[in-house]
């Protein structure tokens, strides 16, 4: 157990006042004029001790030089731990006190922690101050991908308490091996059962969102390539992608459409529309919905544009169709009158 050097310095001058022999003291909340003296005490009793003491506790007291007022500082602590209290009574008696903050094999441990500060500038960082309110620091002796500053998330992995495990973690790495160049990499993940390296299924913590040091997001990636790049599926109620130059230029009446013929040839030689991205394309590139959903408009307003072309032509068909229909039946009335002349 590591004892803090700061708190020993506190501590001599009141070594040095301090009676040789340990007395007895049940209330350490009492005054000088009602006994309270500095010194070394023990009790089996406690009273305005730490909260939930009981059985046997030290107590350190060093008192102010008036004794009649309860100005105090004191230290107390269990026979039967190793935690450490500490309080300065400000003339109250019943004052809570501070659990000490100590180390063992460089493990702190705290129920909870609280970091108070003044806060820092959002727009900071272009130094090297490091003036963060809560600071996690890993020494790894150099700029490495796979090592680096860690928060762990530990519960139990037994449904009766026991067995702390690590559930989560959130780590940062270097963003590149240059030196003198900050560039970050954070990456959160869960602890599952998984074959992470191809070495069968352990233990590990998934790389389940990343952020590289360009600000791109990774699901399922360590290396996203676009502000926010997925390694698999995605489900949503909607999604709403912004698009400029919407093709309604189509239907201006100077737009060439082309012609169904054209547009066969074209399809023969390259076996795709044009504009559209090839098969092998898509799969090395992927597609930019914005840019592909232009696209599929802008092939089937110029479809509606072959389709209207082609109603227009079977209606004029149509017109020509009829006017020769009545022409017959008005040459066969002419012919069945001639044969009726005869």
């Amino acid at each position: 157990m590591k004892f803090n050097a700061t708190l020993l310095m506190l501590l001599l001058p009141a070594l040095a006042m301090a009676q040789l022999q340990t007395s007895t003291r049940n209330d350490a909340g009492i005054t000088g004029n009602e006994g309270a003296i500095s010194g070394f005490f023990e009790t089996v009793n406690p009273v305005n001790y730490p909260a939930g003491a009981g059985g046997w506790w030290h107590l350190l007291d060093v008192r102010h030089s008036y004794g009649n007022n309860n100005y105090a500082m004191q230290f107390a602590g269990s026979f039967f731990d190793q935690n450490l209290y500490f309080r300065k009574t400000d003339n109250w008696g019943a004052r809570p006190w501070l659990r000490v903050v100590t180390e063992d094999n460089g493990t702190v441990n705290l129920s909870k922690l609280t970091v108070s500060g003044t806060g820092v500038n959002s727009s900071g960082g272009n130094s090297n101050d490091i003036a963060s309110n809560f600071v996690v620091q890993a020494s790894t002796g150099g700029r490495l991908f796979d090592k680096g500053a860690q928060l762990e998330f530990v519960i139990p992995a037994n449904t009766d308490g026991s067995n702390l495990w690590g559930q989560a973690r959130i780590i940062t790495v270097a963003g590149n091996q240059n030196s003198s160049d900050a560039t970050g990499k954070m990456i959160l993940g869960t602890r599952r059962m998984f074959d992470k390296f191809g070495a069968g299924q352990q233990w590990y913590y998934g790389d389940d969102i990343v952020i590289d040091g360009v600000g791109n997001i990774g699901m399922g990636t360590l290396t996203p390539r676009e502000r926010l790049s997925v390694n698999g599926n995605i489900r949503s109620k909607e999604v709403k992608v912004e698009a400029t130059n919407w093709p309604d230029y189509v239907f201006e009446e100077d737009y060439n459409v082309g012609t169904l013929k054209g547009l066969e040839s074209y399809i023969k030689a390259n076996k795709h529309l044009p504009e559209m991205p090839t098969a092998k394309e898509v799969e090395a590139n992927g597609i930019a919905l914005g840019e592909i959903n232009k696209l599929l408009l802008k092939k089937v307003e110029e479809l509606t544009l072959h389709l209207i072309e082609k109603e227009n032509q079977l209606d004029a068909q149509n017109i020509k169709i009829s006017a020769l229909e009545e022409g017959q039946k008005e040459l066969k009335s002419l012919i069945e009158e001639i044969k009726k002349k005869k």
